[in-house]
């Protein structure tokens, strides 16, 4: 309202200003500086009284217009055009005036006076033009006689006046009557309810707070009587009333909750205090009693922890699930080994935990049995947490109607010793029919070198011989015995790594070392009836090169994959070599131009006691356990053995094993 007529006054005063500039310039005959001084001063005091909120004030300034208005068309200090041709300049002033009046006076006396001012304004007007008494006939039509024009202004503003009164008095009427309702619902009220007045700064901020009134509630709560507090600072009271515990002015501030909290220690009270503000400068502050509430789900939670505890006493989950498959509640003994919240499960579907779909399918079939046939029905599941699988057997009940309950118990323990029970018998089995296998081609492979060696050895002691044939018996007796010894090695070996008794140990070994060992031991057992040269190429020339690994382990493998090369070459070479991968891995290779292995047999050269069937294994014998043996101590040093082959070409076997630890070499980088 204030801002509405403070722009009606704004816009006078600059049109004062555009008229006092107009006859200033366009028409200085008519120009009367006192005249439009006072318009200018009038205007500028009404701005005034309305920025400070004086709407009396303002509204009387109003008065100035009739003699402002004399002196600028009636009087005869002032140059002005003829009297007749202004009068309605005077009407349009008048009635902006009564339109000021009209809206912001609250009293009718105000605005019959200013009628009466302004009619013997238009009246002396009209008498200086000598048109008072022919007005009637003088102004045609008959509407536009000055005072019947006026008058017609005056009763069309006066009816709108009357109008808008009736809707604001009917509108007075209902914010009574919603007052008296909303105070005798205030008053009526099981919340104790404060009603709190706010005073503040210029600038809006919060200065303080005064109690207005109080329920009875309020007053039968906190013992305290309405003429107590009334008008008194509201932070005031209720330090009184909660022994300085109680932050009046964050729970009003707060601009996100609404809604706190607060536990009333002095009295022991749980209450929840809300706070509604249906003005500006109005605070109501609602505290409803919870502490029934409190100690309700208080004794109902330890109840149920009671509950909860009896049955986690018993080795099994609990589950209630309804007829739609969705958990309604559940007891787990080990929730923290399963890491199973209430909310990842309550309010969740058997077909949302992690069953497979067919599963959720049969558990929610077999729901619908127990509940449609009273019946009780059984269904082992697994279950993956975060802690792994589990196994579970499940039995469902009818709870309700509408409802089951299931008992799941744990039978991961049972059913792992079951499978292990399973595989140890499928191992001793597998284990016995291995060694019954062995037992039979040990048997035969060691009777062949045996019979060799013994035969030999006896016609060498009762036979006349000449030296070339002694040289011969000699050198196949030899051979014989470096095979029975090496078959011994390999048997020696399997049964490590059958009974798990190999040990690794990885510390730092010398490469160029151990390469050269095999080198030097297999280029004097390599036969004097094979063509075959046997290359060592060292990757690193640095004699300190090497890194972390059981070298023991590292010389059989070589030692194993070069004893297969020598025996299936009979002419070529036979590379021992080694490079580095990336500056990561350290690849150790064999490879031979030997007879080669078909491409049909790859599946099979790692089976333990498989010999292929070629021209050198029909003349030799062996037990089959090089390669396989081989594979195993490359896995044991974090490798695996990999290899090419080409019928009548060649075969190449290699490995990688990480460079850790590893000292003498140096990575050049460009």
């Amino acid at each position: 309202m204030l801002f509405q007529l403070f722009i009606i006054w704004a816009i006078s005063g600059l049109a004062s200003i555009i008229f006092l500039l107009y006859n200033l310039f366009f028409d200085p005959g008519n120009f009367c500086i006192i005249c439009n001084t006072a318009l200018i001063v009038m205007n500028a005091a009404a701005l005034i009284c309305t920025a400070n909120g004086r709407i009396k004030c303002s509204t009387n300034l109003v008065f100035a217009i009739p003699l402002i208005l004399y002196a600028y068309y009636i009087s005869d200090f002032n140059q002005h055009p003829p009297y007749i041709d202004t009068v309605y300049n005077t009407i349009a002033w008048l009635a902006a005036g009564l339109l000021i009046l009209f809206f912001y006076s609250v009293t009718n006396g105000k605005i019959w006076l200013y009628l009466l001012m302004s009619y013997v304004t238009i009246v002396f007007q009209l008498l200086k033009a000598n048109h008072l008494l022919d007005s009637l006939s003088y102004f045609q039509p008959l509407v536009l006689n000055p005072l019947i024009a006026f008058s017609l202004i005056f009763i069309s503003l006066y009816l709108l006046r009357s109008f808008y009164l009736n809707i604001l008095k009917s509108q007075e009427e209902l914010i009574t009557t919603t007052n008296q309702s909303i105070n005798k619902v205030i008053q009526e009220s099981t919340f104790s309810i404060a009603q709190l007045h706010a005073e503040r700064d210029e600038a809006g901020n919060l200065v303080q707070l005064y109690v207005e009134r109080v329920n009875n509630t309020f007053e039968s709560v906190f013992k305290i009587n309405l003429y107590e507090v009334q008008d008194q600072k509201a932070d005031y009271i209720f330090d009184l009333i909660f022994k300085h515990k109680f932050d009046l002015n964050k729970i009003i501030l707060s601009k996100t909750k609404k809604t706190r909290e607060f536990h009333a220690v002095n009295m022991d009270q749980w209450f929840n205090i809300h706070v509604i503000q249906p003005s500006y400068n109005r605070f109501y502050i609602l505290f409803e009693n919870t502490t029934k509430a409190k100690q309700k789900l208080a004794e109902l939670e330890e109840n149920k922890r009671r509950y909860k505890v009896l049955l986690e006493a018993i080795p099994d989950i609990f589950f209630v699930i309804d007829k739609d498959g969705t958990y309604e509640d559940f007891v787990i003994k080990e929730s923290d080994l399963f890491k199973i919240e209430d909310a990842n499960i309550i309010g969740s579907s058997i077909y949302d935990v992690g069953f497979p779909k067919n599963m959720a399918d049969k558990i929610f079939s077999c729901i619908q049995d127990a509940i449609n046939n009273n019946s009780i029905e059984t269904i082992e599941y697994q279950l993956n947490t975060p802690n792994g699988t589990f196994l579970f057997e499940m039995r469902l009940a009818r709870l309700t109607n509408h409802s089951v309950i299931s008992i799941a118990r744990d039978i991961t323990k049972r059913k792992t010793a079951e499978i292990k029970l399973e595989q140890a018998l499928v191992k001793a089995e597998e284990s016995d029919r291995l060694k019954s296998a062995f037992l039979a081609n040990l048997s035969h492979e060691i009777k062949t070198p045996m019979n060799v060696i013994t035969n030999f050895t006896r016609i060498l002691a009762e036979t006349e011989l000449t030296q070339k044939e002694k040289i011969e018996f000699t050198e196949a007796i030899s051979q014989n015995g470096k095979q029975l010894l090496n078959m011994i090695d390999n048997t020696i070996h399997l049964s490590k790594i059958e009974t798990q008794t190999v040990v690794v140990e990885h510390k730092f070994c010398n490469v160029n070392s151990i390469l050269r060992d095999v080198y030097n031991k297999y280029m004097v057992l390599v036969p004097d009836s094979k063509n075959i040269k046997l290359n060592l190429k060292i990757g690193v020339p640095n004699k300190e090169f090497g890194f972390e690994t059981d070298q023991n382990i590292l010389r059989e493998i070589m030692s194993l994959l070069v004893d297969n090369a020598v025996k299936y070459t009979e002419k070529g070479e036979i590379n021992i070599e080694y490079e580095m991968i990336r500056n990561e891995w350290v690849q150790f290779s064999v490879s031979d131009t030997g007879i080669g292995i078909p491409e049909e047999e790859f599946i099979n050269i790692f089976n333990r006691f498989y010999r292929l069937n070629n021209k050198i294994n029909d003349t030799t014998s062996g037990s089959g356990l090089g390669l396989p043996i081989v594979q195993h101590y490359v896995a044991l040093l974090g490798g695996e053995l990999e290899f090419e082959s080409k019928l009548n070409v060649g075969t190449k076997f290699w490995f990688e094993l990480p460079f850790s630890g590893g000292k003498g070499f140096l990575s050049v980088v460009k």
